[in-house]
């Protein structure tokens, strides 16, 4: 015996595994029994109608049962799968993948699956069974299974006879039983399944369909207790054909005498090989293997019953679908462990096998689609030449086509391309000579911009020199007035000229700070206090906002974040900004209307926004755009370089600088500069 472990979490169902599991529920609601089997011949739900007080009562017991069964919260079903053979069967194999597919498909619940494959081949013999029933008991003693799938008619013989001992009140799903089998037991409330049918006369009958002349008919089928019970039933099924084909039956061979005698079969014979588990020296085989080695020898093809030996040498035939069962069984039992009873889950029933092709054999042996029936399925198909490359060749074909056109085309355009070649010669000659004379215009143009901005350097310095030079002239016309009204007021003048020897110092700085925008485009930034710098800025105007009549209205903030700036530069901005808010506001007669708003903002932790806002005329809506462009000016005596030069200052910096009305009357310019960030 040996035992295998696999244990499945939760996953997601795939969409094919829900559309199979929707045509096995299909299949299971109309399963029936042939008439005189089990229960008068009715399946279980008609069982349900005829006793009405009995199913309900049974399926009380089943639910209660399995209740005490049901694992603890958290914890995996336990699913115990009782093989009839060894479990290095290919069947078993089949089978098991069946049931490892469907139990996956299952995302609300955690099945692991025990594994036992004993050889219960062997249950007529007393001794071997105690022995079996003991070693199961001790086992499963202390860990009950939650379901029970035994799989062929010995494992499902075994459990009918010895379950209850074993595991009382456990649900069995059988899967692979006999037909016959299932249909002469009384099953309990908790046994249900899925038969399966051996097609004896279904395949042969498919053989005869697809080979016409054949005569004669070897079946192959080995020794021992399987064999005798196979052979017995399959020349059962068989005995209708034996009146117009000739049978031989190769019984218990050797490999090496049955590989002989199969190579020796004459070409109107058909093999249907039903499985030799063991020939007549005692000696076991795989199905698969002999099959793979008897596929090498023979010349007439194979028919078999079961779709696990297609890949191994078989054409086809009337087949179980071991892995399709298998999967079906585990819907089944899904059922049974989410609740159901198993009495409320019908016995699924075949009584035929579909029609089952492997496609390389198909082609091995020349025999094409057409011969086959109209429901037949084929594993494998092998495509014909236009099947397999129909796309390839579709896009050859238009590849081919179009290329043919274009052949065509370039045929007629011949003659054309000639003249264009021509035509393409002279216009490259026009634009040769059009490159020269653009080459000379760009250098008269760049001798003209440069002659322009050295005009507009010039503008701008004798605009900027100009304001100290008027606050040095006021500061000394101030001076004088105060000397000629009282000489004693020596104090006020020592600070009349000390502000005079500091616009000096200033227009030396503004000379020295054009220069180096002559020579350099960048400016130097660093941290400057705007609070620090606006106060210096407001001292130094004073006297000219004093002598229009005008006064600064600005709240200090000294918890305003630094930004980085040229001090120099920014001074120049804002200097320029309030002059010429103080002079937008000189027609004004109230005296209360000529202030200069000044507002300090942090836009987010990395812009300072500086707003100036005077109750001047305005400037039309028209003309906000264009004021910043050099030589713009709405003054009589205005050179328009002011504003001009204040926004290559402020985009300097990585700011921007721009005018809006004052919804107060006037116009209000903001700029924006970068906070020194830490």
């Amino acid at each position: 015996m040996k035992n295998q472990t696999i244990t499945y979490t939760d996953g997601p169902a795939h969409t094919k595994t829900q559309e199979r599991t929707s045509g096995s529920a299909e299949r299971c609601a109309g399963a029936r029994f042939p008439e005189g089997r089990r229960g008068g011949g009715k399946c279980a739900h008609i069982n349900a109608r005829v006793l009405p007080g009995v199913l309900p009562a049974l399926a009380l017991v089943m639910f209660c049962a399995l209740a005490e069964a049901a694992p603890e919260q958290g914890g995996p079903y336990q699913v115990l799968v009782l093989h009839s053979f060894r479990n290095s069967l290919p069947i078993n194999t089949d089978w098991y993948d069946g049931l490892v597919q469907g139990f996956s498909s299952a995302s609300d619940l955690r099945v692991e699956m025990d594994i036992e494959s004993p050889d219960l081949s062997s249950l007529g013999n007393a001794d071997y069974v105690s022995k079996l029933l003991d070693v199961y008991r001790h086992s499963y003693s202390e860990r009950k299974p939650h379901l029970v799938i035994p799989t062929y008619t010995p494992a499902l013989q075994f459990l009918l006879d010895h379950g209850e001992s074993l595991f009382p009140g456990v649900p069995i799903v059988f899967l692979g039983a006999d037909y016959r089998f299932v249909a002469s037991r009384q099953l309990a409330p908790n046994v249900t399944g899925i038969s399966s049918y051996l097609d004896f006369a279904g395949t042969l009958e498919l053989a005869l369909h697809v080979h016409p002349r054949t005569r004669r008919v070897a079946v192959i089928v080995g020794s021992g207790d399987v064999g005798r019970q196979i052979e017995s039933d399959a020349r059962s099924a068989l005995q209708p054909f034996e009146d117009r084909l000739e049978f031989s039956w190769l019984r218990g061979l050797p490999l090496a005498e049955l590989t002989e005698a199969v190579s020796k079969l004459p070409d109107d014979t058909v093999i249907l090989y039903l499985a030799q588990l063991q020939d007549r020296t005692g000696k076991t085989y795989v199905p698969v293997n002999t099959l793979r080695d008897l596929s090498l020898v023979t010349n007439t093809p194979i028919y078999g019953l079961w779709d696990t030996l297609l890949e191994h040498g078989l054409i086809g035939g009337r087949m179980v679908t071991l892995k399709e069962d298998g999967f079906q069984a585990a819907q089944m039992a899904l059922r049974i462990l989410r609740g159901e009873a198993p009495a409320a889950v019908p016995v699924v029933h075949r009584e035929g096998n579909r029609a089952v092709f492997h496609g390389p054999e198909l082609a091995r042996w020349n025999i094409g689609e057409g011969r086959l029936p109209a429901d037949s399925r084929i594993i494998h198909r092998q495509l014909s030449f236009w099947e397999e490359y129909r796309t390839e060749i579709t896009i050859a074909v238009l590849v081919i086509g179009i290329q043919g056109l274009l052949i065509l085309a370039l045929w007629l355009n011949q003659a054309r391309l000639k003249q264009a070649r021509i035509a393409l010669q002279d216009e490259f000659n026009r634009r040769r000579q059009a490159e020269v004379v653009t080459a000379s215009q760009r250098r008269r143009l760049a001798k003209f911009s440069k002659e322009r901005t050295l005009g507009a350097l010039a503008t701008g310095i004798a605009h900027e020199i100009n304001q100290p030079l008027i606050a040095i002239q006021n500061y000394a016309q101030a001076a004088k007035r105060r000397l000629h009204s009282d000489p004693a007021q020596t104090a006020k003048l020592n600070e009349l000229f000390d502000k005079i020897e500091q616009q000096s110092g200033r227009a030396g700085d503004i000379i020295q700070h054009i220069r180096m925008l002559v020579t350099s485009d960048d400016a130097e930034l660093r941290p400057v206090s705007l609070y620090t710098l606006l106060d210096h800025v407001t001292r130094i105007i004073g006297v000219e906002f004093e002598t229009r009549g005008c006064r600064i209205d600005y709240r200090p903030r000294p918890d305003l974040p630094e930004v980085l700036a040229d001090e120099l530069q920014i001074q120049l901005v804002l200097v320029n900004l309030l002059l010429n808010a103080a002079q937008s506001m000189q027609s004004l007669e109230d005296k209360a209307d000529k202030r200069v708003l000044i507002d300090i903002d942090p836009i987010n932790d990395r812009e300072v926004q500086v707003s100036v806002a005077d109750r001047g005329p305005g400037i039309p809506a028209d003309r906000l755009e264009g004021v910043f462009e050099p030589f713009y000016s709405d003054k009589v005596d205005g050179m328009g370089v002011g504003l001009a030069v204040c926004r290559d200052i402020i985009e300097a910096h990585g700011g921007r600088i721009w005018c809006t009305p004052n919804p107060s009357g006037g116009a209000i310019f903001r700029f924006t500069l970068r906070a020194a960030v830490e």
